[in-house]
């Protein structure tokens, strides 16, 4: 009875074992999938009206030297895009990041890739523009923001043009990043230049910190939309306003409950799996019901990638 017992609670642990794994890859992995989906539509969404480009099939590199192409002198004034709207290209050489920045800050909008702070100016427009991004799932856009130096060239491009910034020293000398408190928002406050500040937790898999890399503009700045002709809607133009963004890269407490939900019903799969193999013929029985566990196992990660912080 003894050994009986034994070999169930270690059957019990080899499987907890093996969804911890899977979790993981799936944090690791099976994010960046559906990070990669969303970029593509995002790209899509920026193919500008009028040109040969297909949104279908669209070209990353054709669409960003299009868009470069615009004159940022002569573009007219843009202002902020809808949450969840792409705002344009960002590219770090150095780091091998070419990602599209979709507007808002919150998890929902990092699952598609860096986002931009809603309530700083647009990337080219003049004061301090702030992306965030995540550096360990969802395709990690900002896995080695660390490894940026002073003088480093990033670049957005937008539908107002090409805007060249230059990496700044940080707070260390010879360093260009450093880190604060998530609920530091002081770094997007206005430094009375042109400049974008890039955002992600630290260390990583962890939320404890946020690393900080600002860059100054190069080239002209393009114009913006004046505060008072802008939509009622729009945010605040207020870096501290609704601005610790930490509040919405913290877990949805929600999502526990859908989470046991769905991991009770991929148990109950396989035990039904099970016993219809036992009653049955198991090959068939395994067919049927090894796709649908893995469905309810994939719901559960969702819901548990909700639940847990962004990182």
């Amino acid at each position: 009875m003894f050994a009986r017992v034994i070999g169930v609670i270690g059957r019990i642990m080899v499987a907890l074992g093996v969804f911890l794994l899977g979790f993981v890859g799936y944090q690791l992995w099976g994010t960046g999938l559906q990070e990669s989906g969303a970029q593509d539509a995002l790209a899509a969404q920026l193919v500008p009206a009028g040109t040969d480009l297909d949104p279908s099939t669209v070209d990353v590199d054709e669409l960003v030297e299009q868009l470069a192409a615009t004159d940022p002198a002569t573009a007219p004034p843009l202002a902020s895009p809808p949450i969840g709207q792409p705002v344009g290209f960002i590219e770090a050489p150095r780091i091998d990041l070419t990602r599209v920045v979709v507007e808002g800050v919150s998890k929902e909008e990092l699952k598609q890739g860096p986002g931009h702070y809603p309530s700083t100016p647009l990337p080219g427009q003049a004061g301090n523009s702030g992306i965030a991004g995540h550096r360990t799932t969802y395709g990690a856009p900002f896995n080695r923001i660390d490894e940026l130096a002073v003088g480093d060239e990033v670049v957005l491009t937008t539908p107002q043009g090409r805007f060249v910034y230059r990496v700044l020293p940080g707070l260390v000398a010879g360093q260009a990043w450093y880190t604060v408190d998530p609920s530091d928002v002081s770094v997007l406050r206005d430094f009375g230049d042109t400049r974008i500040t890039l955002t992600a937790c630290h260390p990583k898999y962890s939320a404890q910190l946020r690393i900080i890399v600002h860059a100054r503009l190069e080239t002209p700045a393009a114009a913006s939309v004046p505060v008072s002709d802008a939509d009622d809607t729009a945010p605040a133009a207020n870096p501290d306003e609704g601005q610790a963004s930490d509040a919405d890269l913290g877990g949805d407490q929600s999502a526990l409950l859908p989470a046991i939900g769905w991991g009770v019903a991929a148990l109950l799969l396989i035990s039904s799996g099970w016993v219809l193999g036992q009653l049955w013929r198991k090959p068939p029985a395994y067919l049927l019901f090894t796709p649908l566990t893995l469905g309810a196992v994939w719901m559960c990660y969702v819901y548990l990638d909700r639940y847990i912080p962004a990182l």
